[in-house]
């Protein structure tokens, strides 16, 4: 006969408002952990697209440093130096433009250009990445062993590094 919201308790007759204050908790705890482990998620993918994104970079800037040194060993042939004249034994530094090894000194942090996008020694705004490139003759005369390293640190301090190898042969 009574409706719903009306219950008789020890002959009172007593109407029910809202929730009890241990169902607020229990809603409130519930809603506190699905907050909690979408934050958590949320921070672990920018993390790891940063990650990702750092070794997409990475990952160019030493392809970039081996196609450099090509061209410097390339560019002795086209004056009709010796092999390897240009690209002797030692740890050194490279940009883009470079027409020979850089002294390696203090090695920088490599600098983005933010019109044009490339990263050197000479314009834009420090990044996180070095590069150092490191050439030993493998054979005398006929082969030199080209090895490029980036490094840099990520966010909390890990300190990330990469690695790319070349052969570079007295094919002419």
């Amino acid at each position: 006969m009574f409706s719903n919201k009306l219950k008789i308790i020890r002959g009172q007759l007593k109407t029910e408002r809202g929730f009890t204050l241990v169902e607020i908790l229990i809603a409130v705890f519930i809603f506190a952990i699905a907050f909690t482990a979408t934050t958590f998620i949320s921070t672990m993918n920018l993390r790891n697209a940063s990650s990702i994104s750092n070794n997409f970079v990475a990952s160019g800037l030493a392809q970039e440093g081996i196609e450099a040194v090509k061209n410097i060993r390339d560019r002795d042939w086209f004056l009709g130096n010796a092999f390897g004249s240009s690209v002797p034994d030692g740890s050194y530094r490279i940009q883009w433009n470079s027409e020979s090894l850089i002294a390696l000194g203090a090695n920088p942090n490599l600098k983005k250009d933010s019109t044009s996008g490339f990263f050197s020694y000479d314009l834009g705004s420090d990044t996180i990445f070095k590069r150092t490139v490191d050439v030993t003759t493998a054979v005398l005369g006929i082969e030199k062993k080209i090895v490029v390293n980036v490094s840099w640190t990520e966010r909390g301090g890990a300190v990330k590094s990469l690695s790319a190898e070349e052969h570079l042969f007295n094919w002419k």
